[in-house]
């Protein structure tokens, strides 16, 4: 790998989150906690259940718009007979964070693209709470599992998986502080949407 390339790109990353850091700050929100009725917490599973449908649907979607056969290994998605490029596999093994992203954002801002004062409803919750459950995963016991997202995303890199999985818990943390934290300062979601913005952009470019 092109060691100037790679540093220039660094820069990047480092200016453009410095850049988001410095924003006005506007303190919005309070944190979410769920409504400890039977059906609050039944909400709370059928969204987490969901995004956790999601991101698989993520995988399945690439995969069958890229052409490839998608089966199943035990737990894990495998394409059968397909021949990736770095690219392509780079794509389909970031597509469930990716769709993950995108859902949380959709929930925690409203329609005019504004982070939400109140919290999410728990059906809500726990659509961003399976991709919070998904990336600590990712970040701990799943990190070397072959098949895995980061597995997949480390071999058409040539990164580490431990930098892969840090690069994908910046905005997971972010997003965390976002969901339950009370008085957030308006910078948090900035920069959680641009860490976001950047990975796609990445991968999507690679």
């Amino acid at each position: 790998m092109d060691t100037k390339n790679e540093g220039r790109r660094s820069c990047w990353w480092v200016g453009a989150l410095f850049i988001v850091a410095m924003l006005p700050v506007h303190v919005r929100g309070e944190g979410y906690s769920i409504d400890e009725s039977e059906a609050g917490w039944e909400k709370f599973a059928l969204g987490f259940a969901s995004g956790i449908v999601a991101h698989e649907a993520g995988h399945v979607f690439v995969a069958t718009t890229k052409g490839y056969s998608v089966s199943h290994d035990g737990l894990s998605l495998v394409y059968s007979g397909a021949k990736l490029t770095p690219a392509a596999q780079l794509q389909l093994a970031s597509a469930g964070f990716q769709t993950q992203w995108v859902l949380s954002e959709f929930v925690l801002r409203d329609r005019n693209g504004d982070e939400h004062i109140k919290p999410p409803g728990d059906f809500g919750a726990g659509v961003v709470c399976s991709y919070l459950g998904v990336s600590f995963a990712y970040l701990t016991f799943l990190k070397n599992q072959y098949q895995g997202d980061v597995y997949g995303m480390s071999q058409a890199t040539g990164y580490s998986r431990d930098r892969i999985s840090l690069m994908l818990a910046v905005p997971a943390v972010l997003d965390t502080w976002r969901l339950f934290g009370n008085d957030v300062p308006g910078w948090v979601p900035a920069l959680s949407v641009m860490s976001k913005g950047i990975g796609a952009a990445w991968i999507w470019s690679y």
